[in-house]
């Protein structure tokens, strides 16, 4: 009865259409996995998210807000609760600004930029995954960083729309201060790009085709207590590959369940058509003792667990 309740309301504020029961997180995730959330909801506009947010905060029920899904786990089980997935896609020029809504693919951003003849997103095509999940996770490749080019973000904190500087953002390799914040939610971002002949990016011919969540571990940095383990020797404080590490422990195509690691790329996770989130979480724990074992490097997880 209570839910029916709540269910009723939730379409007053967000619109019927809106609102689904018992939505699979299977649809919603590029790795396909996930069992139904109570209540899946697509936001159309911010003022109708700050009117939702409050009211969920106020009776004090669980909600998660996601982006296209692309670097998250979903539970088996489920999600008991509400996820909002932002339906504002906005994206606007001037000059050399661009404002981008958090709910719009990134892809349309680095699109929307090479039409204009701006650069400064190059290393972001082909990154899956919408505006505001790049900048939760501070998204890049080619060695270039969403935060590169952020010059403010518009927030939705205790009930208000703030903006914040990138200092504020607290952004590092892979992390900002939204994943520390999980009740902040980030509603669009502000970009300088520049008028300049655009960079080539070489197409990613390694990543797997089939479903997964992008890189799952993020690079860890050698340090002097770490064995060294790459050929030629690092120094202290430099960069190593998580999927060489994987790779040169013989690890690609390593099956648990239905997942398996990529034989293209060590450092993804694939779901071989019926792999379960316990699958996954099973073989990241294997990969993560192995790891540790064999070089006495901690690997972090990139990927978001719901």
């Amino acid at each position: 009865m209570l839910d029916q309740v709540l269910k009723s309301y939730l379409e007053h504020i967000c619109g019927a259409s809106n609102v689904r029961e018992n939505e699979p997180m299977s649809a919603h995730t590029t790795f396909k996995i996930g069992g139904p959330a109570r209540f899946f909801i697509t936001v159309q506009s911010k003022q109708t998210l700050l009117k939702l947010v409050s009211a969920l905060n106020y009776i004090e029920y669980p909600y998660r807000v996601i982006g296209g899904g692309s670097n998250l786990l979903a539970p088996d089980r489920g999600y008991d609760g509400v996820i909002i997935k932002l339906g504002f896609r906005e994206i606007v020029e001037n000059g050399n600004f661009i404002y981008a809504d958090a709910g719009a693919p990134l892809s349309a951003l680095v699109k929307f930029a090479r039409e204009r003849d701006l650069s400064g997103l190059e290393f972001a095509a082909g990154i899956p995954g919408t505006v505001g999940g790049a900048i939760f996770m501070n998204a890049g490749a080619h060695g270039g960083a969403i935060s590169d080019v952020v010059t403010m973000v518009d927030v939705l904190r205790d009930g208000q729309i703030v903006s914040l500087d990138t200092r504020a953002c607290k952004f590092a390799y892979r992390t900002s201060v939204f994943q520390r914040k999980r009740n902040w939610v980030i509603l669009g971002t502000y970009f300088f790009l520049y008028s300049r002949p655009l960079a080539e990016v070489p197409p990613r011919t390694n990543q797997p085709k089939e479903p997964n969540a992008g890189s799952v571990f993020k690079n860890p940095i050698f340090v002097s207590s770490s064995k060294n383990c790459v050929s030629p020797p690092l120094r202290k404080g430099e960069c190593i590959s998580a999927g060489k590490l994987i790779d040169q422990l013989g690890l690609k195509g390593f099956v648990v369940g239905g997942a398996a690691i990529s034989e293209r790329h060590a450092n993804f996770i694939i779901n071989k058509g019926f792999a379960t989130a316990r699958d996954v979480r099973a073989l990241v724990k294997l990969v993560k003792t192995k790891v540790r074992v064999a070089y006495g490097i901690n690997l972090k997880t990139e990927i978001e667990f719901l």
